[in-house]
């Protein structure tokens, strides 16, 4: 880590977003290195490594445009390490050398939200955790907060773990959060905020001191702490993933069946449906809901919400 931060540090290439995107696409490489191989020197870096980390993020659920960028970012990094042991391939070897598939993926990928059942099922398995007082318990504790402000409140998972005391009691004060510089793509926007997240807010401003934040704990970096939320829900997913779930987010393209495995993005999915369905309800048309909305999850095209939708709005509808 103390390499890569070096090379971020002292490199002037690029947009500072863009230097912050690519430090940030690299801190998770890293971890996920250190923790599967226990690298040491990244002039040691080898495809064996790219290509674990693809298939880790793809199992995930993440999409191929994202791990592309993560790929760019990583090869940059690559770049600026003296004294490489060996190249990295390009995509296009990966594909050929690896079975590696980076091919565009249809704008619509199904269904990645969870079932009521499935939510309430993580909560549990949380709960019981914390209650057990066994290892992995503060996280668990996280785990149960963080999983409602995302599923009540659309938050992507960095947006959620980056919270401050402020920005939880202004959002008390106002009824609105404000997403600030830890947003995705560096914009801010207000959050209407929810009844079940205030109640959270309010049990965390009596266990975090002013100036502080909720879910990082001390000498804590952000990434590190969603890195634990992601490993949590990773290790324990398949415990309370059901039929329904899994059919509701299994999609078909080309011939081929994909099901979406259960991801904090998934939450999301679940916040925007049942908020276009809550705004169409009042009279608003398809895309006039999808408009308030793509508002409120930091995206500026009707089209994003489209793909949130998956299967659930038909598409004959009003568009």
């Amino acid at each position: 880590m103390g390499q890569m931060e070096k090379i971020y540090r002292h490199t002037r290439a690029n947009s500072f977003g863009t230097r912050a995107r690519y430090e940030s696409s690299c801190r998770n490489f890293v971890e996920f290195i250190d923790d599967q191989f226990k690298l040491k020197n990244l002039k040691n870096l080898h495809d064996k490594h790219v290509v674990a980390y693809i298939k880790h993020r793809q199992e995930e659920g993440i999409a191929s445009k994202t791990l592309k960028n993560d790929l760019g970012a990583i090869r940059y990094m690559h770049d600026m390490v003296p004294n490489v042991k060996y190249e990295l391939s390009d995509n296009k070897i990966l594909k050929e050398n690896f079975s590696v598939s980076l091919d565009k993926t249809p704008a619509v990928k199904g269904n990645r939200a969870w079932t009521q059942y499935e939510y309430k099922g993580m909560h549990q398995l949380a709960s019981e955790v914390i209650q057990r007082g066994s290892k992995g318990s503060e996280t668990a504790k996280d785990m149960r907060d963080i999983m409602t402000v995302c599923r009540t409140m659309g938050l992507r998972v960095t947006e959620a773990v980056a919270m401050t005391r402020s920005q939880a009691e202004q959002a008390i004060r106002t009824g609105a959060y404000q997403v600030k510089g830890e947003a995705k793509n560096g914009k801010w926007r207000q959050v209407p905020l929810s009844n079940a997240a205030q109640k959270v807010f309010e049990i965390k401003l009596q266990e975090t001191p002013r100036g502080g934040r909720f879910f990082v704990h001390p000498n804590e970096k952000t990434h590190a702490a969603v890195n634990r939320m992601e490993k949590f829900l990773f290790n324990n997913r398949e415990k309370v993933e059901t039929k329904e779930g899994t059919e509701l987010r299994t999609w078909g393209k080309y011939g081929k069946t994909h099901t979406n495995k259960l991801t904090f993005h998934g939450l999301r999915y679940g916040y925007v449906q049942d908020r276009v369905q809550e705004e169409m309800k009042k009279g608003f048309s398809l895309e006039q809901a999808a408009l308030i909305v793509t508002k409120e999850v930091g995206h500026e095209r009707t089209d994003v919400i489209k793909v949130y939708l998956g299967k659930v709005v038909d598409e004959q509808e009003d568009v």
